[in-house]
């Protein structure tokens, strides 16, 4: 029987699996949250016809993490753990952010999960996990003298807007559609959207998924939106590792970012990251890494709940 039952569930794909301590997540769901009506139908999904089932499960959520009740931030979901572990016979159910389990996952990542961004080599230091996808994650993984430890935020939400004059016509149309206007409301799938729609005033509306469609395709519009993004995306990333000092590192996550593939420009995203003068040489320094493979979030869920084992 499995260790642990772990799950990653987001604003708009959940994942679940089982896990053994020591080992990587098996018997994997992709699960379209529109085709279940709560983290309880994912989990169900998995446990189907099982008939043994873990002890312990360890949920990340697209969701501040406080006490037994948690709200998806952007998804009508709600739930009670306490009300979860009965339903499900699970005896004991850690919840976590799911940024913070992206966190953990960090040092478990092996060279195939990653693709660099730039020539920078990984280093120690404070790593630092940055993701566009449904909203905008962000979470620090600190070295400390007691081991290391996971700063779990809502920078995403923090207000947003140009630095260039090529930008103040784009984000005073973003304004227009969300005031205050935070980096979320831009990178993000939504933010992809509402980027093409400023940029491209009078066009019809697309989906994020198109835009990238598109600009595979040689659209220039398209194209113009994705570098725009980018671009933005480099400079946030910049931001955020100025705020932790995140010299061992900043991964990129999210499925909006890995979507993208070649689309990720690494000059340009990198670019962005380091101009923020006066502290270039500093930024130019700090590698940075997209990270790609499917089940990060669930890797980081199998690291805590080793933790929590260890621990207890």
């Amino acid at each position: 029987m499995a260790d642990f039952l772990i799950a990653d569930i987001g604003g708009t794909t959940s994942r679940a699996a089982l896990a053994s301590q020591g080992g990587r997540p098996e018997r994997i769901v992709t699960i379209a949250n529109d085709s279940v009506d709560g983290p309880e139908g994912v989990l169900a999904r998995l446990l189907d016809g099982a008939n043994q089932r873990p002890h312990t499960a360890v949920l990340a959520f697209a969701a501040p993490v406080n006490g037994d009740e948690i709200a998806l931030t952007n998804r009508d979901w709600c739930v009670r753990l306490p009300d979860l572990s009965a339903r499900l016979g699970i005896t004991a159910i850690h919840a976590v952010n799911d940024f913070e389990a992206l966190a953990w996952a960090l040092p478990q990542l092996r060279p195939d999960d990653l693709q660099p961004i730039g020539d920078c080599a990984l280093t120690d230091g404070v790593k630092l996990v940055v993701g566009p996808g449904t909203g905008l994650g962000v979470a620090a993984l600190v070295p400390t003298r007691d081991g290391l430890h996971v700063i779990a935020s809502e920078a995403g939400h923090i207000s947003f807007g140009p630095a260039y004059a090529d930008e103040e016509i784009v984000f005073h149309r973003l304004a227009q559609t969300a005031t205050p206007l935070s980096a979320e409301d831009v990178l993000s799938g939504p933010g992809l959207a509402a980027l093409h729609d400023a940029m491209h005033p009078g066009t019809l509306k697309v989906k994020p998924e198109m835009i990238v469609r598109q600009a595979r395709a040689g659209d220039r519009d398209a194209r113009a939106t994705i570098a725009m993004f980018v671009r933005l995306l480099g400079r946030f990333a910049g931001d955020m590792a100025l705020a932790f000092r995140a010299t061992g590192g900043v991964y990129i996550a999210g499925g909006v970012a890995t979507g993208l593939g070649p689309l990720l420009d690494a000059r340009l995203f990198r670019a962005a990251f380091e101009r923020h003068p006066p502290y270039e040489p500093m930024l130019k320094a700090i590698p940075s890494a997209l990270i790609t493979c499917a089940e990060p979030g669930l890797i980081g869920c199998v690291a805590v709940a080793e933790r929590l084992m260890r621990n207890a």
